[in-house]
């Protein structure tokens, strides 16, 4: 038995073992691809600030992060350490070009550059350590640059006009065929005197020894480095210093013309061309837009305000918060907890069991119960443990769901209220069930552990591995309420015996955080009361009406501050709530989101919008369902259903209304991801994708959602707020608005 288990674990590790082979070779075919694009080894690597002389945003730095690599006269930058398989984003021959040392800026930057013999500035580099700068230099210096250092008056000035490093071989064909280009100012001038290839000694004396501070310091720039800390030092005061003197001024030589002065010299296309639109800043442009978008909304803020009135009423957001005197839906909190202490007591049940098990399978030690038999038992009882778990798990996983929405919805709850405890339920009853199913896997891989040893009469690390779920808190030691009720705090729906914890506790940040919250969700409500209600209760008339022109002005008109609600929303919930309790209880992975934003297909956005519940799907839903036997495209089906049933549970609910639109609106996403699955293939393009995604949420989506909804609500609820214009009497002066604009 011991030999077939050997045998076993052999034909197990073949796999692993040519897997590893195929990532070593593969690893070694890149490292020949980069020795191959870059020609030879690099004499100097590592991050440096780059400067561009412009900016692609009103609120962008002038100073980026870039992986630069100098090989014989090449100097070469790339975005990061991982891109330089990639091609170069930019790429200098400095042979024969000048190292321009500019010294210290604002006091902690080091900075430097590589400038032409005509004056032209080809790239200015930055870094906070100073060793670091001068370890560059020298090795500018060893690739055949010249070393000059900036004098005084120049180093307050603006840098030196600067060239595309993308057109440095235009640049040199201008030196071979004599075509005349005039410098910026006298460079006799900029320089100070004697400083030439003689300054390599003191370069050289000062870069000795820098190896291992450069990598320390290294790790500290890339930690720190903000757009905003590298800016050009252009003698302004800075931070409450005094001004620095003027330099003095320095003569230029006036360019004289005559009438007989040429002026078209050479071919050159349009700004707005496409051989040379690529190549210019349009920060103005950006700005210019920005502009316009700013006073659009300030057209409408100021529409509004005139026509509606103040309607923010902060007074009254306490009160849509309280549930009113009803008292079952308080005694859901208490139940909660309930729940929550009988699934831990479920969880030890299955722990005492397995110790029973245990000794079950022990019993070979009696003469009457041969070692066969005894393993059967012990599997018999293994299974009847699990059917029961099984049964009881899923008894109060029901009651702690279905409790508290009955309550909701038999007291009829207010919205608000029954909205926050259907949600607190929802959440618990995630984490309750990934508590089940996490303790039921380790239970499990404990049992088999725990077989493996007994057959082969040795210690096995895979029992403690089993035992712990490859974290720190071993199994069955995580079944305390210590462990559970920090479980039911911390930002995740994904139970495991232990979590990363932060480093360090932020009391500023969290100060802030909590400010910033108050202030974000103060927004969201006054939009809401002041854009929102007045725009949904003017789209009723025509809803009923089946007037289709106005329909779509009252969605796009409703489009817009929806959008704006849901960006507030998503900031106030998983930016920073999230960020506040993961900093109160000390939990480390706050990847709550990825850039959503950029989706370029729908199934992309529903992997990047919230990834607590994108988690908890993959591990409780679709990876279960793959196991089962289930295609990969029903599983993934699965994973929509199970959410687009929560969705409408949390919308038709706090409502006491089910419409199955947020169900249907939820299902669309599989055509519709499929759709821009096809699109960006078909168009090879990921901004199709990304346009799709913005219309059908925020254009097409959300608005018509609310409008349904909130119309249905009435219909319900509150059939005397309706306009009179359909039946009602518009007695509520917050929500009977004037004719739509």
């Amino acid at each position: 038995m011991a030999a077939r288990a050997g045998e076993a674990a052999d034909g197990a590790a073949k796999p692993a073992q040519a897997r590893i082979a195929q990532l070593a070779a593969e690893n070694e075919r890149l490292k020949l691809l980069v020795t191959a694009k870059q020609n030879c080894e690099p004499s100097r690597c590592g991050y440096l600030c780059k400067y561009r002389p412009f900016t692609t945003g009103l609120f962008s730095g002038q100073w980026e992060l870039r992986f630069f690599t100098l090989n014989g006269s090449a100097l070469q930058y790339y975005k990061n350490e991982k891109a330089t398989t990639d091609h170069p984003r930019g790429h200098v021959d400095v042979a024969g070009c000048i190292v321009e040392v500019e010294g210290q800026k604002k006091g902690r930057f080091w900075t430097f550059g590589v400038v032409d013999r005509g004056g032209i500035s080809l790239l200015r580099m930055s870094t906070a350590d100073e060793h670091a700068a001068d370890a560059w230099v020298k090795a500018l210096m060893a690739a055949g640059c010249e070393m000059r250092t900036l004098s005084g008056p120049c180093r307050t000035r603006s840098p030196l006009r600067s060239a595309d490093v993308r057109w440095r071989g235009d640049l040199r064909q201008q030196h071979a065929t004599g075509t005349p280009r005039s410098t910026p100012e006298d460079l006799s001038l900029r320089w100070v005197n004697g400083v030439g290839r003689g300054g390599e000694a003191e370069i050289v004396e000062r870069a000795a020894g820098h190896a291992a501070a450069d990598a320390r310091a290294m790790t500290d720039m890339v930690r720190r480095a903000r757009g905003r800390d590298y800016t050009s030092d252009s003698g302004a005061s800075e931070a409450g210093a005094l001004p620095r003197p003027q330099p003095p001024p320095v003569e230029r030589t006036m360019v004289r013309m005559t009438g007989s002065t040429p002026l078209h010299v050479e071919s050159r296309p349009s700004m707005l061309s496409s051989n040379r639109i690529a190549l210019q800043q349009h920060s103005g442009l950006l700005n210019l837009m920005m502009l316009i978008l700013v006073c659009a909304n300030a057209r409408l803020i100021m529409e509004n305000l005139l026509k509606y009135g103040v309607l923010t009423n902060p007074t009254a957001w306490i009160g849509f918060a309280l549930p009113r005197g009803n008292l079952p839906l308080l005694l859901c909190w208490p139940s909660l907890a309930a729940f929550a202490t009988a699934a831990l007591g479920i969880e030890l049940l299955g722990n005492a069991r397995l110790k029973a098990e245990k000794k079950a399978s022990m019993a070979k030690k009696k003469k009457d119960v041969r070692p066969s038999d005894a393993r059967r038992l012990a599997a018999r009882m293994g299974r009847q443990t699990e059917a029961v778990l099984f049964a009881l798990n899923a008894a109060n996983l029901t009651a702690a769901l279905g409790v508290p929405c009955a309550v909701v919805e038999l007291t009829h709850a207010e919205a608000v209220p029954g909205f926050v405890v259907t949600i607190f339920t929802v959440v618990l009853w995630m984490k309750l069930v990934s508590f089940a199913h996490c303790n039921y896997d380790l239970r499990s891989r404990r049992r088999a552990a725990d077989q493996r040893q007994h057959e082969r009469r040795a210690p096995d690390a895979d029992a403690d591995e089993a035992m712990s779920g490859g974290g720190g808190v071993a199994y069955p030691r995580n079944l305390t309420a210590s462990n559970l009720a920090y479980f039911l705090v911390v930002p995740t729906l994904i139970y495991q015996p232990s979590y990363p914890r932060s480093m360090r506790f932020r009391g500023r940040w969290l100060f802030f955080g909590i400010g910033k919250l108050v202030v974000v969700a103060g927004v969201a409500l006054m939009i809401t009361e002041q854009y929102l209600q007045p725009t949904i209760a003017n789209s009723l008339v025509p809803l009923r009406e089946l007037n289709w022109p106005h329909m779509i002005e009252r969605v796009l008109k409703l489009s817009l501050p929806t959008l704006y609600g849901w960006l507030l929303i998503f900031y106030a919930l998983f930016h920073l709530w999230l960020n506040i309790v993961a900093e109160v209880t000390g939990f480390g992975d706050r990847e709550f989101y990825k850039d959503w934003w950029n989706s370029d297909t729908t199934g992309t956005y529903w992997k990047r919008w919230n990834m607590p519940v994108h988690k908890w799907m993959l591990r409780h839903v679709y990876f279960p369902a793959l196991h089962a036997g289930v295609p990969r495209m029903w599983a993934g089906t699965l994973v929509f259903a199970v959410s687009a049933t929560f969705h409408e549970l949390l919308v038709g609910l706090p409502l006491h209304m089910v419409r199955c639109w947020a169900f249907v609106g939820v299902m669309s996403q599989v055509p519709l991801m499929y759709l821009t699955e096809y699109l960006k293939r078909k168009v090879k393009s990921d901004q199709v994708g990304n346009f799709i995604f913005w219309v059908t949420f925020c254009v097409i989506g959300q608005p018509i959602s609310i409008i349904l909804y909130y119309h249905d609500w009435l219909l319900i609820n509150r059939p005397e707020w309706l306009p009179p214009a359909v039946g009602g009497r518009g007695v509520n002066a917050t929500l009977a608005f004037a004719p739509p604009t």
